[in-house]
């Protein structure tokens, strides 16, 4: 059976959802929590990671399992058995075969941990509790999914989780590193008439006030986030 009209309105579908999702959530920052159109934009731009995570590590693959077990003319597609599919046991079993693999699951997060300081308030411990919530909500999702078509391309592996969640540490701690070199480079700039420098230079995480610059500077008469 040929699938590409089958992944072409998937492809499509899920843009479209997630792109529906987008709008809905940027009309409810705006209106109801009257958030700030530089705000916006990085909330945008950390939307368009998720998805990106979302795509790679879920609706690229997984989801033709789906389709598999759904649709009334079954697919040629081989992947393993979901008990091959789950690993519960963190590093043991890690080889050199794997090290490509972790170290690509912590890139994976990196901009996790460095992008969330940008659109909340939180620190370092959250932000890694958050890293840890959606790496094992990604894993969880790929082997319920695994269980419903019988079948998975992926693994439910406690090591992604370790991973991932290392990747959004060292991301959150690139983040105050770049907001400690930004604000001592950027004494200079004329941060009080650009929305978006100030923006970057308010963060509360990086825990030292611009000298001569307020700790919140209103923009565009709205919450500065």
């Amino acid at each position: 059976m040929n699938i590409r009209p089958l992944v072409t309105v998937l492809n499509i579908s899920t843009i479209l959802l997630c792109g529906l999702i987008w709008l809905g959530a940027v009309v409810f920052l705006r209106v109801k929590k009257y958030k700030s159109f530089v705000y916006l934009l990085l909330f945008t731009l950390f939307y368009c990671y998720i998805f990106a995570v979302l795509y790679y590590t879920i609706f690229k693959f997984q989801s033709l399992f789906l389709l598999n077990w759904l649709g009334s003319d079954r697919l040629m597609l081989k992947g393993h058995t979901v008990a091959q599919g789950i690993n519960l046991v963190p590093l043991v079993a890690l080889g050199r075969a794997d090290a490509s693999t972790s170290l690509l699951n912590i890139l994976l997060f990196i901009p996790f941990g460095f992008g969330l300081p940008f659109i909340t308030r939180l620190r370092m411990r959250k932000v890694v509790i958050a890293g840890v919530l959606f790496s094992t909500a990604i894993e969880l999702v790929q082997l319920l999914t695994g269980v419903m078509a019988h079948m998975t391309f992926r693994t439910a592996d406690i090591n992604d989780v370790l991973f991932n969640t290392t990747g959004a540490a060292i991301g959150y701690l690139l983040f105050i590193l770049f907001i400690r070199i930004y604000r001592n480079g950027s004494r200079s700039w004329k941060i009080g008439k650009h929305p978006i420098l100030r923006y970057i230079a308010e963060r509360p995480q990086g825990d030292a006030p611009l000298s001569g610059t307020p700790n919140r500077i209103p923009m565009d008469g709205t919450d500065h986030q």
